[in-house]
């Protein structure tokens, strides 16, 4: 009788295991499975840049970078095996509406990851709403200095040279082949030009410059003659330029070819969508990051990837900009496979250990991530444009190139960014 209980007793616990058993296995089942179907959720990230206005073609040229990198990952199916989907926004030029954006964009959109810019206003404001909650922002193209010391965070990484970087090389160049260093600072009336301004003073100064005035211009640039009025009443051997986007082409377009001339103008990154679209607008010395005619290895490759998508378009040859968004979106994608996963603590750490030869990133040298300003150093380019070549697309002359130690910005090494361990995690 004893024996009989025992048995029974022996069976319902057998019983009581088997049902624990099942129930596991079952919960773990239903584990597997959605970790199966959010591995294969597509992943979306979104493109944001002012398409509307005057970076309107900036933004377009951005996106096809974005979309060229976005191509040869889908090409060999997608990252972690995830579908990626690129969706696009219009931020405007205004920061409070481009926070507004950015916060829909992580929670009713649910993104998993931010590119582009453009606009250095932009970006900051984008920015911060992103470091909030945890989510990398790509900065592809935007060129204030600020974004890489006050507006840094250590969700965002700053794929572009900055003015800082274009103009260090820039005004030595230009006044160690004059004897006069008079300087005149002409400055937009932005984050973008002010920072510019602020960091030439120091290179000029470097360069045995000195500064004899600053014409500051309206960011809405109406007036270009009046502007051009002011710079004519200052004596200067120089004008250094930090116009940007179609004010630049505005301006440039009322300048006489003989001030251009008999006194030397520099204006530090010059955009291929800003030089293309107005060929016959005379330009002064200036920087750019790459240009469709360098002989650097995987150029001639990437220009006819170019224009076999594109080669009917507006813009049918590929820039800077889309050089600088194709190579930052694949910097993210690949980052993503070598973490393993999309959680954002793991790929930043990746990001901040990012390096490219010189013929991945189709330049002269090398170019490396700084991890403690999360800024790109990389080549900067000298360049003049010929307004009286045959085609457009032969305007642009190269004449010399600096590596990435000549340009570095040294405010850069005091950039604090907040501590990983302080950033929310994000997984999309």
């Amino acid at each position: 009788m004893k024996e009989r209980r025992n048995l029974v007793l022996r069976l319902a616990v057998l019983g009581l295991l088997a049902t624990q058993l099942w129930l596991d296995d079952t919960a773990g089942l239903a584990v597997k499975a959605a970790v199966a179907v959010e591995a294969a959720a597509p992943l979306v990230i979104a493109h944001v840049a002012p398409s509307s206005g005057r970076f309107a073609l900036h933004a377009e040229a951005d996106r096809r970078g974005a979309e060229m990198a976005i191509d040869e990952f889908a090409a060999r199916g997608g990252v972690l095996g995830r579908e990626i989907i690129l969706v696009s926004r219009d931020p405007s030029l205004d920061g409070k509406q481009a926070a507004l954006v950015a916060e829909e964009l992580i929670r009713g959109t649910k993104v998993g990851f931010m590119i582009g810019a453009i606009s250095s206003g932009v970006a900051a404001s984008m920015s911060a709403v992103c470091q909030k909650h945890g989510v990398i922002f790509i900065n592809t193209n935007s060129s204030a200095s600020s974004e890489a010391v006050e507006n840094a965070h250590r969700t965002k990484f700053v794929f572009d040279a900055h003015g800082a970087n274009f103009y260090r090389a820039l005004v030595k160049y230009a006044l160690a082949n004059g004897k006069a260093k008079r300087v005149l600072l002409l400055t937009e009336d932005n984050i973008w030009g002010h920072d510019n301004a602020r960091a030439m003073r120091r290179y000029i100064a470097e360069s045995g410059g000195k500064v004899v005035g600053e014409v500051v211009a309206a960011e809405a640039l109406t007036d270009p003659q009046g502007v051009l009025k002011r710079v004519a009443a200052i004596p200067a051997d120089v004008v250094v330029t930090s116009i940007s986007g179609d004010n630049q082409i505005r301006l440039f377009a009322q300048i006489d070819p003989k001030v251009l001339e008999r006194q030397s103008w520099v204006v530090g990154e010059v955009d291929w969508e800003e030089l293309y679209p107005a060929p016959g607008t005379p330009r002064p010395l200036f920087g750019t990051t790459w240009a469709w005619n360098l002989g650097t290895p995987g150029t001639a490759e990437f220009v006819a990837r170019y224009r076999k998508r594109y080669g009917r378009t507006k813009l049918d040859y590929p820039g800077d900009v889309t050089h600088a968004a194709y190579l930052a979106t694949k910097a993210l994608l690949a980052a993503i496979e070598r973490a393993g996963t999309t959680d954002n603590h793991a790929v930043i750490l990746q990001l901040e250990k990012y390096r490219r030869t010189a013929g991945e990133g189709m330049q002269n040298a090398e170019a490396y991530m700084d991890p403690v300003s999360h800024h790109l150093q990389q080549s900067i380019y000298i360049a003049r444009w010929n307004p009286r070549a045959a085609l457009p697309q032969l305007g642009l002359e190269i004449l010399g190139h600096i590596p990435p130690e000549q340009s570095r910005f040294d405010a850069e090494k005091t950039t604090r960014l907040e501590a990983l361990s302080e950033t929310p995690h994000y997984t999309p």
